[in-house]
This record gives C-alpha cells, structure tokens and sequence, in this order.
C-alpha cells in the first residue's frame, strides 16, 4: 500500500508542476473565434421614484460601460489568459461597431477576420440599480446570404493556416448558417486544427463531425428531448459524431468521448455566490486551451471547470486571468493550520486520500479507529511514538506503520514531525474515537489511553 500512496500522492505533485506549465503554455497558441458578435452595453444607476405613466422604475442613469459580447466575450476569455486571438463575424456600420471595435482593440484582440454589413451590429443593452432591471435589444437574426458567408470564408482561410484551434459560437443571430458551419468543419479538418464549439440548440445539428461541443444541461435536453443526462450525452455523440461536454451549473460537467465512450463525471466546488452569465465561455475558452496545450481530457475538463467556477462568484458576464487560475490552484492546495499543527490535502478521490501533515512536539492524536478506512503513516521528518492494538513503539524518519479498519490507535510527536498520510477515502463519519486529542507529556498522554483500554 505504501508504494501506491507514495505513487498517487507523488502524481498529485506532479499535476500541479504540470498545471503550473500549462498556463504558461496558453500564452503561445493562437486562436481562431468565428460566431455571433455583439457589443453589451451597461447602464448603471440609481431607482429613486417609479415613473408616474407606467408602474414601472425609473432608473437615473450615473455611468454607461460595454463590453465585448457574444463571441466578443469568447475572445476575450482567451486574451485574458494570454492566447493571441482573431474574432470573426460581422458588424453593422454604425456607432455600437465603432465601440465594440475600440473595445476589442484594448483586449487585443484581432478584428481583421470581421466583415461589415449593412445589418446593424448587435447591441444588448442593460440597466441596473444593485439589480439587473431591463434588457433591451437591438439586433437582426436574419441569416446570411452566400455572398456575405463566402466573404467571410475568403477572410478566415488564410488565418486558419497559424492558428491552433478554432471555436464557433453560435447564439443563432444569423452568422453560422448549415453551409457556414460546415464549410468551417471542413476547413478546420483538412488543416488539422481543433474544432470545439457552442451552440444554440435550434442549430445543433448543423454541427456533425466538430471535435467537441459543449451544451448546458437545459440545451442538451433540448437538443435530444431526453431528460436524464447520460442517455442524453450519448445520443449526441451519435447524432454528431463529436465529443461532447454538458456543464451543469453547481454539479460539474459530464465529458461523452467519441472514440471509447467513455463517461467522465466531475464535479465542481460549491460555491457561496453564483451567477453562472458567461461561465460557458470561460469553460470553452480553457477547455479548447488546455486541450491544444496537450493536457489529458479529464484534467483538460477539470482545469475548465476549475475556472468557470472562479467566473461564477462574479456579478454579470466576466471573464478569467491567468493569475486568478493560478491563485485558486495554490488556494485549493493550501495549507490548513490546525491547533495541533497543519496539513495540506494532495489528494482526494472517491479511492483515495493522501495529507502532507506537521504535528508539533508534544501534541497527540484521540485514540480511535475507522470502521471503513485503511491508512498508512510515512515519516518524513521527527519522529512519533505511537501505540496501535495495544503495542507501544516509536517511529523516526522513513519509517512506516499500516493500520487496518477496525484497529485503535494513538500518536503522539516527541518532536516536530512531518508525515505522509495516506488512506482509502476519507469519511468525517468513519471516526470512532474513545479520547480526544490533546497536548502534554507522554505519562498524561498513556494515563488517557490507559483509561479507557483497561477492559480490554
């Protein structure tokens, strides 16, 4: 048992290094970004009085802010990790292009692959006052004509050739049309790119044959009519001959492989805030990223994850650093101080449980034991005196002791001592202890075990 510990507790360092160098990866792929762009437009303000020709607020107006939207916010997500990024799409000939163009150019973000049109470009407008109050749009969902889809097509082509990958956004206002999307399939696989996409679900069967496609719970319903997840998941893979990725809000995701299918459930931290407005493309952003960076699938789905549950402790549509992954990677590892000393959690599975641990001079464990947990110590540094079923020893640097279910047992640390702990998986329930832990010397320490081990 104790090499396999030190085997899984080893890998658990190892993905960190590799998470470490994965980020620093994301900053040299380039990316492609072809979909719906829109600009959002925010109006900020105060509700003193509701408007005396409508039982409706109204709002004062302190400060207007716009952001990139749509595929604009895709984008975004990727610059904001590092990845250099060209958007395509279309725009109108009006103001609301003149400020999505100026934004995009401070994120920046390539517009050379954006085409202007005479529809105008699509504006979401919203108020709010400590609350969103309204929404207005301007927009025309009206689909392309060949022509515009063959000027695109004439500008993406080029690109296609120094870029990584390709994502499609779909909020079906009208870009990705059946003919677009497939002529980008088609582009995308003739050049060996990666293909990942997210879509509205009156579309997704235009989307036959892309890498990945990345649904929320309510579209996958949507798209197959099939309520539970799994049969939902895997009916997709067959209708499209893609892997797909349902995210599903405070549960995680569930990744449906192609090739094996193979089912991966993960699942995610839960969170005291939650808003989940642009979490899906921060998903998509670093799923398609980690991926391109050659990370495994599963971890690739977890780093995700990972990262759209920092964006949902955001108010509104946002997107994520680099340095906030990094952060919320080193926070999830972190040590945890504790009155008897700390510890810090290198893994915990369904299988397995592994703690780096310091327990300072003099303190000692309860005397107790688990009905379902198997653990074993390794010391890296001190050394315990320990009593397990009724035997006294003590313990110095890379020594080991096994203990099975069912089997009391009690350390106390003659000195500061580091240790591995490793075990099959932790539950708080899985804890009968007949002492508590406590500080003192080794007669105090005996006396209490002594106490209550008298019958046996």
């Amino acid at each position: 048992m104790l090499r396999k510990a030190l085997k899984i507790m080893s890998n658990g360092w190892k993905m960190r290094y590799e998470f470490l160098k994965i980020l620093e990866e994301f900053k040299t792929k380039k990316i492609m970004v072809i979909g719906d762009i829109m600009l959002d437009k925010y109006i900020w303000g105060n509700v003193e009085r509701i408007s005396p020709e409508a039982p409706v607020p109204v709002l004062k107006v302190g400060k207007e802010t716009y952001n990139p939207g749509g595929a604009g916010n895709l984008a975004k997500n990727l610059t904001s990790l590092g990845a250099q990024v060209y958007l395509s799409g279309i725009v109108g000939k009006d103001e609301a292009k003149k400020i999505l163009f100026e934004k995009l150019k401070e994120e920046g973000i390539s517009t050379s692959c954006i085409l202007e049109v005479s529809k105008p470009t699509t504006e979401k407008i919203r108020g709010f006052s400590h609350q969103n109050l309204f929404r207005i749009d301007h927009e025309d969902s009206t689909n392309i004509g060949k022509e515009i889809e063959q000027e695109l097509l004439s500008l993406i082509k080029p690109k296609i050739l120094e870029v990584d990958a390709v994502i499609l956004v779909d909020y079906a206002k009208g870009v990705l049309t059946k003919n677009f999307v497939k002529e980008a399939i088609s582009l995308a696989k003739r050049n060996n790119k990666l293909i990942t996409a997210d879509c509205k679900p009156m579309n997704f069967k235009f989307y036959e044959g892309v890498d990945f496609l990345k649904p929320n719970r309510k579209e996958a319903i949507e798209m197959t009519l099939v309520s539970d997840i799994e049969k939902a998941g895997k009916l997709l893979v067959k209708k499209l001959n893609a892997n797909i990725v349902i995210t599903n809000g405070s549960e995680g995701c569930s990744v449906f492989e192609r090739d094996n299918n193979n089912v991966l459930h993960i699942q995610t931290t839960p969170k005291e805030f939650y808003d989940v407005s642009g979490a899906g493309d921060t998903f998509l952003a670093v799923l398609t990223l980690a991926l391109i960076s050659n990370y495994p699938l599963k971890e690739s789905a977890e780093l995700a994850n990972q990262a759209a549950g920092i964006v949902v402790c955001k108010p509104g549509v946002a997107e994520i650093t680099g340095e906030e992954l990094k952060n919320s990677f080193i926070n999830n590892i972190k040590t945890i101080p504790k009155k008897w000393g700390e510890e810090q959690l290198i893994v915990n599975n369904k299988k397995y449980c592994g703690k780096k641990m310091l327990i300072k001079k003099d303190h000692y464990s309860s005397y107790h034991m688990h009905k379902i947990k198997e653990e074993t110590f390794y010391i890296l540094d001190g050394k315990l005196e320990i009593i397990h079923k009724g035997k006294y020893s003590k313990l110095g640097k890379e020594r080991t002791i096994h203990i099975k279910p069912g089997e009391y047992h009690s350390f106390r640390a003659l000195h500061d001592t580091i240790f591995f702990e490793f075990s099959t998986q932790h539950l708080n329930k899985d804890n009968y202890r007949l002492t508590k832990s406590n500080f003192g010397s080794h007669d105090k320490w005996s006396r209490e075990i002594k106490r209550v081990t008298k019958n046996e």
